[in-house]
């Protein structure tokens, strides 16, 4: 009789001490224990858990608006201003790509009418984005593209953390529109270059 109350008490201490371990503990294919119990769900079962994808979601929401918001600024005009910039490698060598697109020449890409007619270009068919101004937002697009041997622009793209707020696409719809360029020369031969330009979004 002690011998079967032996044997029934130490199968119950087996049976709690699995049920207790594979509550605590999940075996990763590394060795490491994971807790796989819910600790909210334990704590407060009127929390549901997160889903996993949440953070993930709320993390491309931030991404697709990094630009601060300043409300000191919220509502004023807005207007744009682009810096003279030169070939993409200035000063390197003056060798093609796999694509034949130099990064550097000896004369470089220009819009017509120089800097100041760029300048204009962008006075007149800029349009600040609503959603920008109304939550006081600034920042300066980068923006590469080749002009080819013609003068037209091609493979546009920014570059950089992306600021949101429409300002990249109000940037890349004016230079979509833009008339032919100047385009770069070597040697006397027009050729295809890369060309970085900074478009800076400014509230006043």
């Amino acid at each position: 009789m002690k011998r079967k109350n032996v044997f029934s008490i130490l199968g119950a201490a087996i049976i709690l001490s699995a049920v207790s371990f594979s509550c605590t503990n999940n075996d990763t294919t590394d060795g490491t224990a994971t807790a796989s119990m819910d600790t909210t769900a334990v704590t407060n079962p009127d929390i549901a858990p997160m889903p996993k994808d949440t953070m993930i979601n709320t993390t491309a929401t931030i991404n697709n608006k990094a630009g601060i918001a300043n409300p000191a600024k919220k509502g004023m005009k807005g207007k744009v201003s682009v810096v003279e910039n030169v070939a993409t490698n200035a000063g390197g060598k003056m060798e093609a790509d796999k694509s034949g697109i130099y990064s550097n020449v000896e004369i470089i890409p220009s819009f017509p009418g120089g800097y100041k007619g760029l300048q204009k270009y962008f006075d007149d068919n800029i349009e600040y984005p609503a959603e920008a101004t109304n939550e006081g937002v600034e920042g300066t697009v980068n923006l590469t593209f080749v002009v080819d041997e013609n003068g037209k622009l091609t493979s546009l793209k920014t570059t950089g953390e992306k600021i949101g707020y429409g300002l990249e696409e109000e940037a890349l719809r004016i230079v979509n529109k833009m008339p032919v360029w100047n385009p770069g020369k070597l040697k006397g031969k027009n050729v295809k270059t890369s060309f970085t330009l900074p478009v800076t979004f400014q509230l006043y």
